[in-house]
């Protein structure tokens, strides 16, 4: 025998209803927020509270607009200042947050390790230090009466980036078989979604034909494939036996909707042609497709980089198979379906997926996990996300040989930083040919010159001696086109250039890397040196002690080790130089 149940008295308390709306406390600038299950609680730092509170409104200030992600990154950034902090006990209150203790705090990154005894990384040691910066540089900006103006230190960390190896870029040639892989792929879903329109139009009122599968799933289903428990309900046993017979719901989604795999070759064509950062093109939205004025034939695709803080645009054909436009309005046409089951901040991507259990949109880290499998599947090597921008920009840089162009299609504010992406080894051994090819036609023009030219007709004064006409050989082995020009400082037309006697040092000099004029100069530099034993002091600081200073320091340090080396078994086939008085 059941109980009789009792009843649940649900009237609110007169108390609390009748509380003055003046007692509720606002809520504090430092109290703990949620950002994608991480808890940014600035209470639980060990700083004093007013440091705290000035550090939790230049945060949210200067952050609270931007992504999750950078709001998570510099939320690192604080919590290793507050290790800072807690250990030098260096901060007291706002007063102390000056250049003293922006100096101590570099001292303490630079001391930092990682678990394996290395120390930090210079690019981590400056995101640790910039982020700090900021904060406080908002503070001086919007909050003079809490922080006075700060004396910065210049460059903190140089040579950022220096420290870590070269990051791998996939060839021009295998960037071409990563877009022919994307073009088949593409190609063949297209093909599926052709069938499934045809089929659609024939079979739509046979039961159990795929037509009529899609027809009732629209019709019924608002054109998402139902579950498994949801097909065997009663009345489902017709749409259940079509949905096994053409190969389950992974078979017939893709006739439907995307799936996270069927979008991942649009992502990478789409990342390649427009040679954006992965991150701003996972993200781009729905309406990033503009018309270009003046060229009907033409859209720009646009995208907003966050990190810039400003839009990224790139023009391509309009009705170009595989270019960026024709594959955005497949992607519009194909996952519109979707939308209303995003949720409501994805809604307006361009990447919007049906996933195992709900509707995503494709990030970073969903292509990551699908990379390994499509490289498989095609027979490409491996190649990371972040390896496409450099690769792309460095292959246009090759084939253009034009910096200007190739920072137009980066999208870059400053030139400075399309160099940084083009410097690749593959750029720098063909700017070596290139400069050595320079040279080389350089030294051919002047002995061409040298020998079709008559000799100098030019008379001696009475206070130069006469120069014997023919081939000119100063006293270390040089040839001297015209020693009578008046080249070199302080000398005049028709007197006998002061550097004759080492023509190394003339300003005009043309030394080619070859290993026999290599060998006069180490022959040269070791003349010298016995030199500096025998002469007067005074002649040897007044005529060759200059041009030994420049052999050392100027001249040899330009060849590499490898040259030097190869030109030193020469230097005793010379023949021997005259003594020098």
């Amino acid at each position: 025998m059941r109980s009789p149940s009792q009843r649940i008295h649900r009237n609110l308390s007169q108390e609390a209803a009748a509380a003055p709306t003046h007692d509720a406390q606002p809520a504090r600038i430092d109290g703990p927020r949620v950002v994608r299950r991480t808890v940014i609680d600035f209470s639980s730092l060990g700083v004093p509270e007013d440091v705290r509170l000035a550090l939790a409104l230049a945060f949210w200030g200067h952050l609270g607009a931007r992504s999750p992600r950078s709001i998570k990154s510099c939320w690192t950034w604080v919590l290793t200042f507050n290790r800072f902090a807690t250990e030098s006990g260096a901060i007291r209150s706002l007063a102390d947050l000056e250049r003293r203790m922006l100096l101590r705090y570099i001292e303490w990154l630079n001391a930092q390790q990682r678990a394996d005894g290395a120390p930090w990384a210079i690019s981590t040691r400056n995101a640790a230090y910039s982020a700090l910066r900021q904060l406080l540089r908002w503070l001086e900006r919007c909050r003079p009466d809490l922080v006075s103006r700060i004396d910065y230190p210049f460059t903190p960390f140089p040579g950022r980036g220096s420290d870590r190896p070269p990051r791998a870029t996939p060839t021009a040639r295998e960037l071409r078989a990563i877009l022919r892989a994307c073009e088949a792929d593409i190609a063949a879903v297209r093909e599926v979604r052709a069938s499934a329109a045809a089929q659609r139009a024939t079979d739509g009122d046979k039961p159990g034909s795929l037509g009529w599968l899609l027809v009732e799933v629209d019709r019924r289903f608002g054109g998402i494939v139902p579950s498994s428990l949801a097909l065997q309900l009663c009345g489902n046993h017709p749409l259940q036996l079509a949905v096994r017979r053409w190969g389950g719901a992974k078979q017939i989604e893709p006739c439907l909707y995307p799936r996270a795999v069927s979008l991942l070759p649009y992502y990478l064509a789409i990342l390649i042609h427009a040679a954006g950062n992965p991150e701003p093109i996972a993200e781009l939205g729905r309406d990033c497709l503009q018309d270009v004025p003046l060229l009907e034939n033409r859209q720009a695709l646009v995208w907003f980089k966050a990190r810039a803080g400003r839009l990224q645009q790139r023009s391509f054909e309009r009705d170009a198979p595989f270019e960026p436009p024709a594959l955005v309005r497949d992607l519009l046409a194909w996952n519109e379906r979707l939308r209303p089951l995003a949720p409501a901040a994805q809604r307006d991507r361009l990447f919007i997926f049906k996933g195992l259990r709900a509707v995503n949109a494709m990030s970073t880290i969903t292509v990551h996990h699908l990379l390994g499998e499509f490289c498989q599947r095609h027979g490409l090597a491996a190649f990371s996300l972040a390896s496409i921008r450099p690769s792309v920009l460095s292959s246009f840089y090759r084939a253009s040989g034009d910096l200007l162009r190739t920072r137009a299609v980066a999208n870059h504010a400053s030139i400075a930083t399309t160099v940084r992406y083009v410097q690749t080894p593959i750029v720098r051994q063909q700017n070596h040919a290139r400069i050595a090819t320079l040279q080389e036609a350089f030294i051919e023009h002047l002995a061409a010159t040298a020998a079709s030219s008559p000799p100098s007709a030019v008379a001696a004064s009475s206070s130069s001696a006469a120069v014997p006409p023919g081939k000119t050989v100063s006293m270390f082995g040089f040839d001297c086109t015209d020693p009578l020009a008046g080249t070199a400082p302080g000398t005049r037309r028709g007197e006998i250039c002061t550097n004759f006697m080492g023509c190394f040092t003339c300003p005009n000099a043309v030394i080619p890397p070859q290993p026999r004029t290599m060998a006069r100069l180490l022959q040269a530099r070791d003349h010298l040196r016995v030199a500096a034993l025998t002469l007067h002091p005074a002649r040897w600081q007044a005529f060759y002690a200059p041009q030994l200073r420049i052999l050392e320091e100027d001249i040899l340090p330009r060849f590499s080790t490898r040259e030097l080396a190869a030109a030193e078994p020469l230097v005793a086939q010379l023949p021997p130089l005259p003594d020098l008085r």
